[in-house]
């Protein structure tokens, strides 16, 4: 029997446990579970929750790492007719307290200790900051918990909300986006086919979220694959469980694509068909040695978690498509890019890019988000054109251009562009004030081990590549690693240290 594509999530696990009970489905560090054990837990749990008696549509709110409880309360939550809310283990305080005071929980499933964090304490001091009483349950690192109840369970209907996804928040507080049954499960069948996934498909997750991690707990069940959960991100972990567990598919941010690229001499990567990213543009130069040096395909989606419209090129595409762009709309997503009056541009011309369709958000949890969407359609703030193909191209955020005395600079075209030269692993550029020009490129690099490229030598890789004068940073901020916010690069964090950076480099003033 073959997947329908109005087949739910708890629909295709029923079907998996009934056809292979006994196939490999879900992976951590502490259990494998067939897909007969992933069905029985999740029959456990929806009967648990419903000997609470809990509300239709009441909020489970996940604190948790990438473990298998990540996955299986997702599907338990709605096989239960309850609104699942994870937010990752890497979100402190502050964080957790901003989404718990809006979704105002009934139930709440997170880790007791994990990585010296007590995060039992950490969660009864927000909870009784908010006044809330919700039901609880502990993930404990020693083994899978274990929900057990015979309570009544009525799954959600495709219109109600099944889960929201909380942003990495950006601007300082995280977005709620809110997903019916019906828009994750057109992502999920559409996702499972673009990347011709099947049972026979091992997909590695580098770490929660909702960016690659997508493919793994929305199309996966759907395909019938197995997923492997890496509960803490480590280039040495991950290449040992892609040799030991025969990983097809490995699902990353391109920060960490690249950080296992560059300990690739030694590791058995002869499994993998995909390298499949999302959250930020993969460099052109890091998909194609990606490429080179496994044999395996790189696939780099365009979306984001408080918009839930996609792009990806096809597994066939060339790789001028594959590495230099984001492919076309997917799942009945449509997408135009206009000018700042909101009229949609020609090839070739860069504007806002925009969007809508069926695999969109339904709202947001009392904050911001909505202002996002005008007449219809999903402003998400990012630069881009359309090729005379028809792929899309992205070449930056609104925000993020650097205006250095009247004129535009991408920093992702200079990233890109960095990112070729050999002495530079990792790199972000960001706009820092100057009196004189308003802001100045500075670039921010993370160097390949044991090399220290200078500003001028650095300057000289990028006029060699043809960028224009006004382009060049001239100031440089060497680091040992990029900040992040989730699975994006923290801007923010980088103009901070950049002010507060005694050892900031200068160009001369005339290079400007």
């Amino acid at each position: 029997m073959t997947a329908r594509c109005d087949e739910t999530l708890t629909a295709a696990l029923e079907r998996h446990a009934r056809e292979r009970p006994g196939a490999a489905a879900l992976v951590d560090d502490r259990d494998r579970l067939t897909w007969g054990a992933v069905k029985a837990w999740v029959d456990r749990a929806a009967g648990w929750f419903g000997a609470q008696r809990l509300p239709r549509g009441a909020a489970v709110l996940g604190w948790l790492p990438n473990c298998a409880e990540l996955y299986l309360v997702r599907l338990a939550c709605e096989q239960a007719g309850l609104f699942w809310v994870p937010v990752p283990a890497s979100q402190g305080k502050r964080e957790l307290a901003s989404i718990a005071e809006r979704v105002r929980p009934h139930a709440v499933v997170a880790l007791g200790r994990f990585r010296e964090r007590d995060f039992a304490s950490e969660l009864d001091e927000v909870l009784a900051a908010l006044r809330l009483a919700p039901l609880r349950a502990t993930v404990r690192p020693e083994a899978l918990l274990d929900l057990e109840g015979a309570g009544p369970a009525e799954p959600l209907r495709p219109e109600e909300p099944a889960h929201a996804l909380a942003t990495t928040g950006s601007e300082g507080v995280p977005k709620l986006a809110v997903y019916t049954l019906a828009a994750a499960c057109a992502r999920a069948h559409a996702q499972a086919a673009l990347l011709a996934l099947s049972p026979a498909d091992v997909l590695l997750t580098l770490s929660p979220g909702v960016g690659p991690a997508r493919a793994a707990w929305l199309a996966a069940p759907v395909a019938g694959s197995c997923v492997v959960a890496l509960p803490v991100f480590g280039t040495e972990a991950a290449l040992e469980l892609i040799a030991a567990e025969h990983t097809t598919i490995v699902c990353g941010s391109p920060s960490q694509l690249a950080m296992l690229a560059a300990r690739l001499e030694h590791a058995d990567t002869s499994s993998v068909r995909l390298w499949y990213t999302a959250g930020a543009v993969l460099s052109a130069s890091l998909a194609a040695e990606l490429e080179a040096r496994t044999g395996a395909r790189v696939v780099s989606t365009y979306g984001g978690a408080d918009f839930g419209g996609w792009a990806a090129p096809a597994l066939d595409d060339p790789p001028a498509v594959r590495h230099g762009t984001v492919g076309r709309p997917r799942g009945g997503t449509e997408m135009k890019v206009i000018d700042p009056e909101g009229r949609a541009l020609p090839q070739g011309a860069v504007g806002e890019v925009v969007g809508r369709g069926p695999c969109c958000v339904g709202g947001y949890l009392s904050g911001p988000g909505s202002e996002r969407w005008r007449d219809g359609w999903f402003h998400t703030g990012d630069l881009g054109y359309w090729r005379d193909d028809g792929n899309l191209v992205i070449v930056g955020r609104l925000k993020d251009v650097i205006i250095r005395g009247g004129d535009n600079v991408s920093p992702s075209e200079v990233e890109a562009l960095l990112r070729t030269d050999p002495d530079v692993a990792e790199a972000a550029v960001i706009g820092v004030p100057d009196t004189v020009f308003g802001e100045r490129v500075c670039a921010c690099i993370v160097p390949v081990a044991g090399r220290a490229p200078g500003l001028e030598s650095l300057r000289a890789h990028l006029r060699g590549a043809g960028l224009a004068p006004f382009k060049l940073p001239e100031r440089l901020l060497l680091l040992e690693v990029l900040p992040m916010v989730g699975d994006k690069i923290d801007r923010r964090a980088l103009q901070q240290r950049a002010a507060d950076s005694a050892s900031l480099v200068h160009a001369e003033r005339r290079a400007s």
